[in-house]
């Protein structure tokens, strides 16, 4: 016996709803659960009602078919969008799918044509829920990868500088790296380590109706026998292309294929932003001794405690620019601002990074004896331990691991 397929319709003519719940009602494997006018009420009902597949209106007021899908996508992964629209041009059907639509139905639509769509969305969906079960499981229990988000809500303070020596350091001890460069619209990392990209997250998430880890890889720049990277746009414009539910399912992706997944992201607390925070496993968050930084990462924290994020991640302060007391701030008084204490320090030595910087070299590969590259070692040899990996007997983070 058929299980029954539980539908959502969402469109603001009422006319339009009353057809298609009574074209539904003639149809006994299919239960019509809910109804919206718009997107934004539609995902309200979605908080209490669970349907399979949400069939999708475009036109409307409030909330637009397309932005609704792209939430629904985002929030609600095992609900199923089929778009039904008057809308016969290409490019509506290229911006529903891209926005996550399963499929795209022209009004008005027959009971077996909707019928038969629904029966192969339901199935689709369904291996798909219990492949990324299975795989989610297998991931937590046998691989030990670690996403580590850098940010700071104040620019200038280093946060991309640590991000990629971080990166670099890690894969100079073998692991398998993967630097995703989440600041959307100005995004160095690509800078930073002297790669020229063809094509970027913006590119992967414009092409791709699915993203797995295969796909994804497909899309970096090797940049070394260990470090893969993942550009930002290469145009500012192009950040419209990458929604929060697409970085999830980066993150989630390459989970499956790297060690390490270092994510840089914007100063800027978005949609994007809390998505990234929410699929990391630690979040570093650059401080200086500056009061205006610190005012600033101070608020973010506190944003992070109001609006409920759903951090499972520890966030980890790293203080760059570290002196014993600079401009009259204290390490221990960088601690009692942020509530926490510092996880790691880096001395200041700003031509020594800038030249870093303008060579495209990371520089924990150009001078592994300089005082900051050392200390970089010390951060990742930090993250190292927490994943359960052990360093190499020959390794010079041995001597520098905590106990």
């Amino acid at each position: 016996m058929a299980s029954t397929i539980k539908v959502m319709i969402v469109d603001d003519s009422d006319e339009v709803r009353e057809s298609l719940r009574m074209l539904l009602g003639t149809l006994e494997v299919v239960e019509v659960l809910a109804e919206a006018r718009n997107g934004e009420e539609a995902l309200r009902r979605l908080e209490v009602a669970h349907p399979d597949i949400v069939l999708m209106d475009l036109n409307m007021p409030v909330m637009d078919g397309v932005e609704a899908t792209e939430r629904i996508s985002a929030a609600f992964p095992h609900v199923a969008v089929i778009v039904l629209s008057v809308q016969d041009d290409v490019e509506y059907v290229r911006r529903s799918m891209r926005a996550g639509a399963r499929d795209y139905l022209f009004k008005p639509v027959t009971a077996d044509g909707l019928l038969q769509a629904m029966h192969e969305v339901h199935a689709s969906s369904t291996r798909r829920t219990s492949q990324n079960t299975v795989a989610l499981l297998a991931d937590r229990f046998t691989r030990q990868t670690r996403v580590v988000a850098c940010v700071s809500a104040k620019g200038g303070v280093g946060k991309t500088t640590v991000a990629v020596n971080t990166a670099a350091a890690l894969a100079d001890q073998g692991r398998r790296v993967a630097f995703v460069d989440c600041d959307l619209q100005f995004g160095d990392a690509a800078l930073m380590l002297n790669a020229k990209p063809d094509r970027t997250l913006a590119d992967l998430c414009h092409d791709a109706a699915e993203i797995d880890g295969e796909l994804v890889e497909g899309y970096m720049l090797q940049v070394s026998t260990n470090l893969w990277l993942l550009p930002a746009p290469l145009r500012p414009e192009a950040a419209e292309y990458v929604s929060p539910g697409h970085l999830r399912l980066v993150l989630q992706a390459l989970r499956r294929r790297f060690d390490f997944v270092v994510v840089d992201t914007a100063p800027v607390a978005n949609d994007a932003f809390f998505a990234v925070l929410e699929s990391s496993d630690d979040v570093l968050c650059i401080s200086t001794q500056n009061v205006a930084v610190l005012k600033n990462n101070r608020l973010l924290l506190d944003l992070l405690e109001q609006v409920g994020a759903e951090l499972e991640a520890p966030v980890r302060h790293v203080l760059t620019r570290a002196s014993s007391a600079r401009g009259g701030i204290r390490v221990r008084d960088v601690e009692q601002v942020l509530n926490g204490p510092v996880f790691a320090e880096i001395d200041n030595d700003y031509p020594f990074v800038e030249g870093s910087i303008n060579e495209g070299v990371p520089f924990v590969w150009s001078h592994r004896g300089h005082r900051l590259s050392k200390q970089v070692f010390v951060l990742a040899a930090k993250l190292e331990e927490e994943t359960g990996h052990r360093l190499h007997r020959r390794s010079p983070l041995r001597r520098l691991a905590p106990r």
